[in-house]
């Protein structure tokens, strides 16, 4: 489903701290997205940040 307007009661989290989570996950996401691209070309920098990274949100992601 796209759109579900009944989201944060379903959830039981309010607009701010839902909205503050989501912005946290992204911005880790984005840099995480930016080492995977540098490893790729120099692939001696930044060997397990990605893997190390998405393991950390995957756990925090299950306690959400």
């Amino acid at each position: 489903m796209i759109f579900d307007f009944h989201h944060l009661k379903k959830v039981n989290v309010n607009y701010f701290s839902h909205a503050l989570r989501v912005m946290k996950v992204s911005i880790i996401l984005l840099s995480l997205g930016i080492a995977g691209i540098v490893h790729g070309l120099f692939p001696f920098i930044f060997v397990e940040t990605v893997s190390k990274g998405i393991k950390k949100i995957a756990d925090e992601m299950s306690s959400f």
